[in-house]
């Protein structure tokens, strides 16, 4: 995978394999495990210029763009240590505000975020809307200079450790269809709150419940145009379908390193477990998908760097997205069958990565809606949904 990359490139990965050796996945365990944000990591990110990789050079970052930020998305998840607010703080704040904000908003956000002072996080799931964000009932009304939110989130990602959350809301509606804006509010504003869900993922960020009771937001934080949040969100969830996806070949790679090493170590019969075709054939398979994945992910990242149009990139980032996770989860599902029963001991720490996979399949977008994408969008099919 390394045959095309620049030296700069190389010297990226090199540090991300560094700070994987510091902060091993142990201690991202430990952290998810306690539910303690992974300070000294994030610490080392920032001082290493990993959080300004794709944030532009007049605001503080190093200007490398998505394809930098797939690449070590990948290598960081392929040491099982991705922490998940990278996926949103670099695959979805960055291009937003770099994309869509105004000159004082880049100034205010950006060199705060690739510093790693401040972190972003995301929230536009609810609960009677779910992949059909245009259902959503978070209402943004006017008030003079203001907006006030009223409504509520869910499966949002860290806002316990954020600094901004970027919101989507309805301030109007046009023919049942609700045109979004979005917004960057202060997590310590007034009347925004929020509770830890019970999931069962091991990540230290947490998912919430969130909820917006009367929260005041200055006018000079909606990003893009009142009622134009689409346009946002194309830029804004193009990279994140691409870094999810980097995260989850990286994470496949890690889940079948682990398998082939205890396949190669573990005799029951003649000669090790590995041998036999039941276990291997089907980590081969994942291993060539994981790779194609790969190649299809780097393109998306490589078109959004060029300045493509979003449909351009959409298309592929999507596709990178289904496949990457379909690879993950094969490969995760093929790993853990080597370990039999130890396979769920917690001292294996093998079901985490399985559950990761499979979670895959359903977040941020699920595989059903893809493939709708997939269908209606780039083959031409009607409508099925």
């Amino acid at each position: 995978m390394d045959f095309h990359l620049s030296e700069e490139h190389q010297m990226l990965l090199d540090t991300a394999d560094k700070i994987a050796r510091d902060f091993p996945r142990a201690y991202y365990v430990e952290h998810a495990k306690a539910q303690t944000f992974p300070q000294e990591q994030w610490d080392a990110l920032a001082n290493a210029g990993i959080l300004g990789i794709n944030t532009p050079e007049a605001y503080g970052g190093s200007g490398m763009g998505m394809l930098a930020l797939v690449l070590l998305q990948e290598r960081l998840a392929e040491h099982g240590v991705a922490p998940l607010f990278f996926v949103v703080n670099q695959g979805i704040a960055v291009p937003a505000i770099s994309r869509h904000g105004s000159e004082a908003q880049k100034e205010h956000w950006l060199p705060a975020i690739a510093s790693g002072e401040k972190r972003c996080c995301f929230a536009i799931t609810e609960p009677n809307a779910g992949t059909n964000t245009f259902r959503i009932q978070t209402q943004a009304a006017e008030d003079g200079d203001h907006f006030v939110l009223n409504g509520n989130k869910l499966f949002i990602s860290g806002i316990n450790d954020a600094q901004q959350v970027l919101v989507v809301a309805k301030t109007d509606t046009v023919d049942g269809r609700a045109q979004l804006t979005l917004f960057v509010v202060d997590t310590d504003s007034p009347g925004l709150s929020w509770e830890r869900m019970d999931t069962m993922l091991m990540n230290a960020e947490g998912q919430f419940f969130v909820y917006f009771d009367n929260v005041r937001v200055p006018r000079e934080n909606v990003l893009g145009k009142v009622g134009r949040g689409v346009e946002v969100l194309f830029d804004a969830l193009n990279p994140e379908r691409m870094v999810v996806a980097a995260g989850a070949i990286g994470g496949g790679r890690h889940a079948l390193a682990r398998g082939v090493e205890y396949a190669n170590e573990r005799s029951i019969f003649k000669g090790p477990i590995g041998a036999y075709q039941a276990l291997q054939h089907p980590m081969a398979e994942a291993r060539a998908q994981l790779e194609a994945a790969s190649l299809l992910v780097q393109k998306s990242a490589w078109l959004h760097d060029s300045g493509q149009p979003a449909k351009v990139v959409g298309d592929l980032a999507n596709m990178g997205k289904l496949v990457g996770t379909d690879a993950a989860f094969k490969a995760a599902d093929a790993a853990i069958q080597c370990f039999g029963g130890y396979g769920f001991c917690e001292s294996y720490d093998m079901l985490s990565h399985f559950i990761a996979a499979r979670l895959g399949k359903v977040a941020p977008i699920n595989r059903e809606m893809t493939l709708n994408y997939i269908g209606e969008f780039i083959l031409g099919l009607p409508k099925s949904y």
